[in-house]
């Protein structure tokens, strides 16, 4: 089946060149809003324009030349996109940064970069003001909140007015700068879950053969309306939460927090068709939703226990019965509106599929790389297959890398959205890239049709005494069935006595859960081992569905949730050496 595509191709412009396209096609209709003191502040595609043509001429009128680098920070909002558009159509090199950052890495980063502004919301721009002298190239910051400019801080507000009047007497410098489709766009710094930051060099080219893949992928136009949610450093985010939608004449409305409520608050307010998200949010949202059911009376809870039962049993059918049993409770939590979500950034549960789909509800599963910017595969709408991460979209391979007996090796792509490289690091880069293909250092499957599987990631792999391979991801998604299991981290670890790997887990309980089963069980409170005792029941219940070889030999327990990366992955790297064992006899 390989690829698929269910329309033509747009065409792959510039991003300077797309918004004026967008702008010249979709005109009045609203490009983005943001509630704001109780009312939703809209912003239409000639209003976009006219506000990025400005703030560009002005940055053209500060002196900085073509592919110079300029950051952004800050929440997702108007005038971070509006910053982003603005960079690009100045022809400057965007350099996002992460807003969990601490200042020293946003030094680093600015430093390595060689970056000469950042445009920054209110929260941030005293840290950057500090720094500022640590980082020679930066000449200002400039806030997206101030009205007027200071000595260390530009205002935002007042630059597009300078812009604006520029504009207005003629000068179009912005407009005459040239801007190629293999100009340089950003440099998105990347952490993950290894630590080790590298610049990932996005040109146009790469980043808008991207949009117009997803656009042919997938059906959305003028009538949608997306919901951005996570990060806009994040290019998940601001490729399909950001671009996508612009190119497609949509509307974007802008979440005022990762919470549930304020989520399901924009969807309700604004018609929201389309959200992006990571997995952990949408199983949030479904344990959300679940907790909600058993808080109902026990007649409520019957109810839907019979009409789920209806949907299971019309399942064995073929028969999707979900979207018409339980439309009303959709209505009811404010998510009647959503055509589907899509899921990426980490694999996404078959539970957590499965939970949504027999609600009704379509998540699109995808994969790719901040290197491939990002998108590679994705779910076709209707075609979706559990646990897959779907076909290639137009325009990009993927194959499996010296597959072994089983079929599995590493995932490697090409195509026109595969990166220029890592900045400054040429080693890294000749790693990656070889032969023209994106080694992604993951590692999957293709079943007969071209769909594909993650297996687990390659560095993260486990070799048994036996030289069999344990995925620890393979492993996690097990434990995270049990309901007393809030997050999971299964890795290698020595045996001391014969030298070789062994599956160990460190676990992050659901204490909630946990206390429910206290209750229920007279346990109040419960003692250290007892956690431990119920913990390592669940380890073994679990593990019954593995191979013997894959089954978690020894555990431990930790008391707060991993850190994590913009994407909500455990960061792996900090957890290489367990602290606390508890031998399970597993």
């Amino acid at each position: 089946m390989g690829t698929f595509a269910v329309r033509e191709s747009k065409g792959i412009f510039t991003i300077k060149d797309m918004l004026k396209k967008s702008a010249d096609q979709f005109q009045s209709k609203v490009a983005m809003q943001i509630k704001r003191n109780g009312v939703y502040q809209q912003i239409t595609y000639l209003q976009l324009f006219d506000r990025v043509q400005a703030l560009a001429e002005k940055l053209v009128d500060l002196g900085l030349e073509k592919n110079d680098r300029v950051s952004i920070v800050g929440e997702n909002r108007p005038e971070w996109a509006i910053s982003y558009l603005a960079i690009a159509r100045a022809g400057l090199t965007i350099v996002p940064l992460d807003p969990q950052l601490s200042a020293e890495k946003f030094r680093h980063i600015m430093e390595d970069a060689g970056v000469k502004y950042v445009f920054a919301s209110e929260k941030f721009v005293d840290d950057l003001v500090e720094i500022q002298p640590r980082v020679e190239t930066l000449q200002k910051v400039i806030s997206m909140d101030a009205a007027h400019h200071t000595e260390m801080v530009l205002s935002m507000e007042a630059l597009e007015a300078e812009g604006k009047e520029l504009v207005s007497r003629g000068k179009n410098m912005a407009e005459l700068r040239p801007v190629e489709l293999d100009d340089l766009a950003v440099i998105l710094y990347t952490s993950g879950t290894t630590g080790t930051s590298k610049g990932v060099m996005l040109s146009h080219r790469n980043i808008m053969s991207n949009v117009d893949s997803c656009y042919q992928a997938i059906l959305f136009d003028e009538k949608d309306v997306f919901l951005s949610v996570l990060p806009l450093n994040h290019v998940f985010e601001a490729t399909a939460g950001f671009l996508v939608p612009l190119f497609s004449g949509s509307t974007i409305t802008y979440a005022k927090s990762l919470k549930s409520a304020d989520i399901v608050e924009g969807i309700k307010e604004t018609g929201v068709t389309v959200m992006n998200g990571v997995p952990l949010l949408y199983e949030k949202m479904l344990a959300g939703i679940l907790r909600k059911i058993k808080t109902q009376p026990e007649k409520v809870q019957k109810k839907f226990g019979r009409a789920l039962g209806l949907v299971r049993l019309a399942k064995k059918v073929n028969i999707n019965a979900g979207k018409l049993i339980f439309k009303g409770l959709r209505e009811k939590a404010g998510l009647h509106t959503i055509r589907f979500f899509v899921s990426g950034g980490a694999a996404l549960s078959k539970e957590t599929q499965i939970g949504f789909a027999e609600l009704g509800m379509t998540i699109l599963q995808g994969y790719g790389l901040s290197e491939s910017a990002p998108v590679l595969t994705l779910n076709p709408e209707g075609r979706e297959r559990l646990g897959s991460i779907g076909l290639p979209i137009p325009n990009v391979e993927v194959e499996i890398y010296q597959p072994d007996s089983e079929g599995i090796g590493e995932i490697i792509a090409r195509g026109p959205n595969i990166m220029v490289g890592y900045y400054r690091n040429p080693e890294a880069t000749a790693a990656t890239l070889r032969n023209g293909w994106l080694h992604t250092g993951d590692l999957g499957y293709k079943d007969k049709d071209g769909y594909i599987y993650i297996s687990g990631r390659s560095k993260n792999m486990i070799v048994t005494k036996a030289g069999k391979n344990v995925y620890p991801e393979e492993v996690e998604q097990e434990l995270l069935k049990s309901e007393y299991i809030e997050e999971v981290l299964v890795l290698g670890k020595l045996d001391p006595e014969t030298q070789r790997e062994q599956v160990h887990a460190i676990v992050y309980p659901n204490y909630e859960n946990v206390d429910e089963y206290a209750k229920t069980h007279n346990l109040q409170p419960m003692t250290q081992q007892q956690v431990y005792d119920l913990i390592k029941k669940e380890i073994s219940t679990y593990c019954a569905n593995l191979a013997a070889y894959k089954r978690v030999k020894d555990f431990e327990i930790r008391e707060e949730e991993f850190e994590k990366t913009t994407t909500k992955k455990i960061k792996r790297f900090l957890f290489q050496q367990p602290q606390v064992q508890v031998n399970n006899g597993a």
